[in-house]
């Protein structure tokens, strides 16, 4: 008998009883109706009738006498599964109860290298705010080899220091590309009278596999800095470059490099054109520019990492892991964007055409061929965007090296003459303290070195200190950590050299930070004042008797140290103070 699932207790009539008042606390007259059913929700306006008649039908009290008719109406009228807005289904977390079924699978996206299962999902259950929560380019691989188990190649990042190798990489990896991520970077605080190199100190563009970073800044400083194979990419309206505000980055490439480029693609114009064709409120659709955070928070489904005043640190000089990570991953998600914000273009109904590329100032076409009016582009200045910059993680160590070990950077050999052109070092964070150093003076032969936190050029060079590597790791930690920090990192170096090393003396110390070594003066008064400006913590009794018992009488007495000589007044058994500054301890 249908419906016989159902105890007769339940039932309120039946055709052999007619109508049963039944009692008791366990009566249920209706059958149990999710809360969702009891308003109406757009979710189910857009589920399908099947996949819900389908689900309804697994329901044991679903059912109940009085006829066909009946009960499929009433499942019809409600999903056994609660809904999000937009109609998928929510699964059970033990973590946080509800969450989106597909917040916990990778974004789908056209382009061979994606992002594996298990890294998309270590990254949704990382803690909140963490660096190991944010996207970034090192989350991706290519496809796997042909019955491997082993997971596919690595997105790669090539650093390049001069016209030589900027050319050479882009012969070697990007001529044949068709589609390119495209950012700039520039010093914050230049000039139209500065010229290119402090305007446009980096060029990052991004293929799906590779990243080319062209740091035109460091340039030797007898090189042209347009190679001929990059004026050719910019130039070329068949090769599609893509950015979010990618007009103001292309009139710098103009004004000071003169390369006018074409085939230049708004992503912005692409985001809000599936936008309003999905809702219908073309009305609303402009070019007013989208920032990047929201759209890789959107469709890439992970925030965006924006670490404290990276984008407006030193792009003049050698780049600091932190700097790659940023710089690689604006390109990269660029690239990435635009097929994934395509898919998305190609399965709406009607299908609307790509916008223009943006150096034509053409309107946004809809899909009935309409060109609508749209006002001027300006940057939307998003909230979200400013709170990140301000409130963005700390690096760890673990975080850097886990950077260098996932990711094969490749540190170019810039040299123009005697180098074998095919030579490509490999340098991870691990490798660090044995990667080669030197001062940051461009030279005629210079060569780069990534190490975890700075690269740096020179004729000569030398092994970097493993010391010395740990200490500007730790120096760009605190920085970010403490943006309003007073003391200066070349201050923060040498204290951190200093103290973590018990038995370094200053001049020792000095010697770490550079060839040749720092005067004694100098590194003291860098101590001092981390110390001070900082209020960092220190051995009293070592602080007298390396630094303070060597100062003359003169230093001793000036108020930069007075705070710290009265600190160690009674530490380490050294000279008597009192004796030997003018009236100390009156004053």
């Amino acid at each position: 008998m249908e419906g016989s699932n159902v105890s007769l207790s339940h039932k309120v009539w039946h055709q052999s009883r007619g109508i049963v008042f039944a009692s008791g606390t366990g009566s249920v007259v209706y059958p149990r109706l999710p809360p969702a059913s009891y308003h109406t929700s757009p979710a189910f306006v857009q589920h399908k009738a099947d996949s819900s008649a389908s689900s309804a039908g697994n329901a044991p009290d679903a059912h109940v006498d009085g006829g066909r008719v009946a009960r499929e109406t009433a499942d019809k009228d409600r999903p056994t599964e609660p809904l999000t807005e937009d109609g998928t289904e929510k699964v059970e977390s033990s973590a946080s109860g509800l969450v989106d079924a597909a917040d916990v699978q990778p974004p789908f996206t056209p382009l061979d290298f994606k992002i594996p299962d298990e890294i998309f999902r270590g990254a949704k259950q990382a803690a909140e705010g963490t660096p190991e929560s944010f996207w970034s380019y090192s989350l991706y691989r290519g496809p796997a080899d042909a019955g491997s188990t082993e997971p596919g190649l690595k997105v790669k990042v090539h650093y390049c220091t001069s016209k030589h190798t900027t050319e050479r990489v882009l012969q070697q990896y990007f001529m044949h590309e068709k589609i390119l991520g495209f950012d700039l970077e520039w010093a914050t605080d230049a000039t139209k009278f500065q010229g290119a190199r402090r305007n446009v100190c980096l060029v990052q563009i991004a293929s799906p596999s590779r990243i080319a970073l062209f740091h035109l800044a460091l340039y030797p400083k007898n090189d042209d800095l347009v190679a001929p194979s990059f004026k050719k990419i910019m130039e070329d309206p068949e090769v599609t470059k893509v950015g979010v505000w990618i007009k103001g980055d292309c009139t710098r490439l103009r004004r000071f490099l003169d390369i006018d480029s074409r085939g230049i693609f708004e992503l912005s114009h692409l985001y809000r054109l599936i936008k309003c064709s999905a809702s219908g409120e073309y009305g609303s659709l402009n070019k007013k520019l989208v920032g990047l955070a929201s759209q890789v928070q959107e469709y890439l489904r992970l925030p965006l990492f924006k670490g404290h005043d990276v984008r407006a640190s030193d792009w003049s000089s050698p780049l600091r892991m932190e700097q790659i990570i940023y710089s690689a991953s604006d390109a990269y998600a660029a690239v990435q964007l635009y097929a994934i914000m395509d898919h998305h273009r190609k399965n709406l109904d009607p299908v609307p055409p790509m916008p223009y590329h943006a150096e034509l100032n053409l309107p946004i076409r809809i899909a009935s061929g309409v060109d609508l009016p749209t006002a001027d582009e300006v940057l939307e200045q998003e909230a979200e965007d400013g709170a990140a910059a301000r409130d963005g993680p700390v690096l760890s160590d673990k975080y850097l090296t886990y950077f260098g070990d996932s990711i094969n950077i490749e540190v170019e050999n810039d040299a123009s003459a005697g180098i074998d052109e095919s030579s490509t070092a490999m340098v991870s964070a691990k490798d660090a303290a044995s990667a080669p150093s030197t001062p940051a003076v461009a030279s005629k032969k210079p060569t780069a070195a990534l190490t975890a936190t700075t690269t740096t050029l020179g004729d000569k060079t030398r092994p970097k200190d493993a010391r010395l590597a740990e200490a500007e790791l730790w120096t760009s930690q605190y920085r970010l950590a403490n943006p309003k920090a007073r003391a200066a990192p070349s201050s923060l170096r040498a204290y951190y050299v200093w103290r973590k090393n018990a038995g370094l003396t200053p001049e020792q110390t000095a010697a770490v930070l550079r060839d040749p070594p720092l005067q004694f003066s100098t590194v003291t008064s860098y101590i001092t004042d981390a110390i001070r400006l900082e209020k960092l913590p220190y051995d009293k009794a070592r602080l007298r008797n390396e630094v303070l018992d060597r100062l003359p009488k003169e230093s001793l007495a000036s108020w930069r140290l007075r705070g710290l000589v009265q600190a160690c007044a009674h530490a380490g058994g050294g000279r008597n103070y009192n004796a030997n500054t003018t009236k100390r301890g009156e004053e």
